[in-house]
């Protein structure tokens, strides 16, 4: 319980008193007597709805949002002030910033959340334009936009790359509990430097951070818990709401068309068996495909005597089990010692018999360079042969050439 005049006075919760149930119970008597007092000193505005229900502690049945307290709250601040640090330098301009962003060729994965181009408020407020998707996508690629105008080691840029390491680790879909004391260290240093570097500025969703290495042993990890799959059903309606331009009674019109759409996709089979989706499927007899690809559908399958005249099916794009597999994607196929990801690209996508079978060349990380926040790559030039959902991680990766050098910036770290 901390009140936001002196939010910038803790970077951990060792001298912090967390709000327990029977302190809130207490915030909401004293709320009954004198309401500004309780607002203002308590930061209670009223009783919580779903107290009323058996076993619900409102101090404890509310995990944080990533989306909102991470996406739309920190990295637009950390973002902005960072450009702006770096724009008052003469080290980059803005002008610089955008020009990159629109030569920047984007991978074909992150194309659905383009960042917009930089407006000149950037310079004087603390919000970027576009959706979390983009922000989360921008965070994500700036070092290759502007990390060869920065020198190593520069102070702001330092903030930057350790608010990224914050949220690799938040991100992640499994984290293990030998990671949380790390994650408490990184997160007091990273809001130490942001307070020294850029005083004026403190929002109590930076604070929030605090509190995130205890509640990810309390809930576990935040990611299946935040709110990005809800704004995504939203926005059918949003959208919906804006082509029928029909306000008479909009709540009706959603609903049965949503409930219209909802009957015509169970209809479908397709909803419980999860049927295979190909892009570019074309069929190959057994002797056309490369030595190295026949060797792998032999071993593969157990098969030895394939005959020479057996085709096979040959696609660009498979989509199974709702993770889409596409030519040049990479995949995390597995992590060794220290969490170090080993990738694959995706050469081919073959069915043998029924069975379908993705073939790529292995990529082992030969560096992680920190100044752009993403693994140096080198290529083993070894195939390898692996079945769909066998990859470590679902999420499809490009691969960005920067300075002769290949990179792969991750969306949250994969751990062994």
């Amino acid at each position: 319980m901390v009140t936001y005049k002196c939010l910038k006075s803790h970077v951990n919760e060792d001298k912090l008193i967390i709000r327990s149930s029977q302190v809130h119970k207490y915030h909401l008597e004293a709320l009954k007597e004198s309401s500004e007092v309780s607002k203002q000193t308590y930061g209670v505005v009223s009783k919580c709805p779903f107290s009323e229900l058996d076993y619900f502690d409102v101090t404890r049945a509310f995990p944080p949002d990533l989306m909102h307290d991470f996406l739309e709250g920190i990295v637009p601040v950390v973002i902005c002030h960072v450009i702006k640090a770096l724009h008052s330098m003469h080290i980059v301009s803005l002008t610089d910033i955008n020009a990159e962003l629109d030569a920047f060729k984007i991978g074909r994965n992150d194309r659905s959340n383009i960042p917009q181009q930089l407006s000149q408020s950037v310079l004087k407020q603390t919000r970027l334009q576009g959706s979390a998707a983009q922000n989360w996508c921008l965070f994500r690629i700036l070092p290759f936009l502007i990390g060869h105008y920065i020198p190593q080691g520069e102070v702001h840029w330092d903030i930057y790359l350790k608010c990224r390491a914050i949220g690799k680790v938040i991100f992640s879909p499994s984290i293990r509990k030998g990671v949380i004391p790390l994650l408490c260290q990184q997160i007091g240093e990273f809001l130490s430097d942001f307070q020294s570097a850029f005083p004026e500025t403190f929002t109590p969703k930076l604070h929030f951070l605090i509190h995130y290495p205890r509640l990810i042993l309390e809930f576990g990890p935040l990611k299946p818990l935040w709110c990005m799959r809800f704004e995504g059903k939203h926005q059918y309606f949003k959208r919906l709401s804006r082509n029928t331009c029909n306000y008479k009674n909009l709540c009706y019109t959603l609903s049965k068309r949503h409930q219209l759409r909802q009957c015509w996709e169970l209809q479908s089979l397709d909803v419980l068996h999860q049927s295979n989706y190909t892009e570019g499927e074309r069929l190959v007899p057994f002797r056309a495909l490369s030595l190295d690809i026949q060797e792998g559908v032999s071993r593969k399958s157990g098969i030895v005597d394939i005959p020479s005249e057996e085709k096979l099916s040959v696609v660009s794009s498979l989509l199974t089990n709702n993770i889409k597999y596409t030519v040049d994607d990479n995949f995390i196929i597995d992590s060794v010692e220290e969490d170090i990801p080993v990738f694959v690209k995706i050469a081919k996508i073959v069915q043998f018999r029924g069975v379908w079978m993705i073939f790529g060349q292995l990529l082992i990380p030969k560096a992680f360079d920190r100044h752009y926040h993403a693994f140096k790559l080198e290529d083993q030039r070894t195939w390898i042969v692996v079945h769909p959902g066998e990859e470590k991680d679902y999420h499809a990766l490009d691969s960005y050439v920067y300075d002769d050098n290949l990179f792969i910036t991750l969306h949250h770290s994969v751990q062994s």
